[in-house]
């Protein structure tokens, strides 16, 4: 409760903390692999998701359909009822993907982003980054100190599209998206929401990038075309098909601290030792710097 009471008092004012532990020891590229591997290895909650990547496409092309079929082929709804997926499908129906409109939360919404928290920090995956974390001197025992943290980072609004509009936070353009007038679509980078919006009859599955396939997962890169209620697109979506929304948080979050800010991918390892990298995003608003995107990435330009 006392979370709660703390984010909801942040969100009406509008601000943050951006203090950063200046005894912390910088993460290594060794670590980052050692501990990649360790977050993957705990991620009970994954799926095993089976694809149907029949054709090769390329960045841009939502002309040209290489994929007469769907792209995913196995029956998630059992998955979906895992309690952190659960919990992150609620967040989903809380955002305005238009990023000119501005958003109005009340409590009941902002509680179910504490919810969210509160699951994944139940998970070991996120316990492990956390002992981690704070053996390398980033945080303290304090669990209601980590949390707030992953909540400024991910959950707290900024402003960048439409001055003035603030419509936007990290976790939304991640996991969401958000797009204008322009029908440009901005992050979507969740597998989760491709699923659903195929599900839905709204994405059309026009064909792969680039793929990276491990026992546990599949880092997949693949133009967006949305037609639902009205069409938007994106060049190319990366996506890690299968983790879980509590694996997917942890990675991000750690690429962020371990980049300090700075926009360079770092090169993480599944369960299976093969590699593959992931980049986050940050924007800065009012002073405070936030993730902005996260999302694994073949060394394209992200937006």
């Amino acid at each position: 409760m006392k979370l709660v009471a703390t984010i909801l008092l942040l969100a009406v004012l509008g601000v943050t903390s951006d203090a950063k532990n200046i005894r912390a020891t910088p993460i290594t590229d060794e670590e980052l692999l050692a501990l990649s591997k360790d977050l993957h290895i705990n991620d009970v909650n994954g799926a095993i998701v089976k694809l149907d990547l029949q054709g090769k496409t390329t960045i841009g092309d939502i002309t040209t359909d290489n994929a007469p079929s769907r792209l995913f082929v196995s029956d998630l709804a059992d998955v979906f009822t895992r309690p952190t997926f659960a919990a992150a499908l609620e967040l989903f129906n809380n955002y305005a993907r238009n990023y000119s409109v501005q958003e109005q939360f009340t409590p009941e919404q902002l509680a179910e982003e504490v919810a969210f928290i509160d699951l994944v920090m139940e998970t070991s995956v996120m316990q492990v980054l956390h002992q981690f974390l704070i053996s390398k001197g980033y945080f303290t025992e304090d669990v209601q100190e980590f949390k707030q943290f992953l909540w400024n980072k991910w959950f707290a609004r900024w402003s960048v599209y439409v001055p003035g509009v603030v419509a936007s936070s990290g976790w939304e353009h991640t996991y969401l998206g958000e797009s204008g007038s322009d029908e440009i679509l901005y992050g979507f980078e969740s597998w989760i929401q491709v699923y659903n919006e195929e599900e839905y009859g709204h994405l059309n599955y026009l064909g792969y990038i680039e793929v990276i396939e491990t026992e546990s997962t599949t880092v997949l890169s693949l133009p967006i075309l949305l037609n639902g209620n009205h069409v938007s697109y994106k060049p190319f979506s990366n996506l890690n098909v299968g983790v879980s929304p509590e694996l997917e948080l942890a990675l991000g979050t750690l690429c962020y601290i371990t980049r300090d800010g700075v926009d360079e991918p770092c090169v993480f390892q599944t369960s299976d030792a093969i590699e593959y990298a992931m980049d986050v995003h940050s924007i800065d608003y009012n002073g405070v710097n936030y993730i902005e995107n996260s999302h694994t990435t073949f060394g394209e330009e992200e937006d």
